[in-house]
């Protein structure tokens, strides 16, 4: 009895968690826009089906309520020799309760020359 009583509670327990979590991702998604995230994979598919190795990370300014957000995308083993990676970086905003894509910048880490960081001029 105390068993079944035991188990009841960390069910219970378990459920209330995921309540909770659907609480902060109602958070993120403000209003009735996608999130950032969302919207990126939207205005590019062919990130879904790339054959390079693509990091994705969506960061935002604060845990409660996020009025900014930057989702960064890191593609290395491309095709091209000159260049080891690419990184976009799209920064949103929270305008009336919707995100909106404030920015866009990309720049290139080379694989020649003395410079290995990030840089928005094409490597040559």
């Amino acid at each position: 009895m105390l068993r079944l009583m035991s188990a009841t509670i960390l069910s219970l327990g378990l459920l209330s968690g995921c309540a909770s979590t659907e609480k902060l991702m109602k958070k993120v998604n403000i209003g009735s826009s996608d999130t950032p995230l969302q919207q990126v994979f939207k205005a590019h598919p062919d990130l879904k089906k790339s054959s390079s190795n693509i990091d994705i990370r969506q960061v935002f300014n604060r845990v409660e309520s996020p009025t900014a957000a930057q989702v960064i995308v890191t593609q290395t083993g491309l095709m091209d020799d000159s260049v080891r990676a690419i990184r976009t970086v799209y920064s949103f905003k929270s305008i009336k309760q919707d995100w909106a894509l404030q920015n866009t910048q990309k720049s290139y880490q080379c694989a020649r020359g003395k410079n290995k960081t990030f840089q928005t001029a094409l490597c040559p």
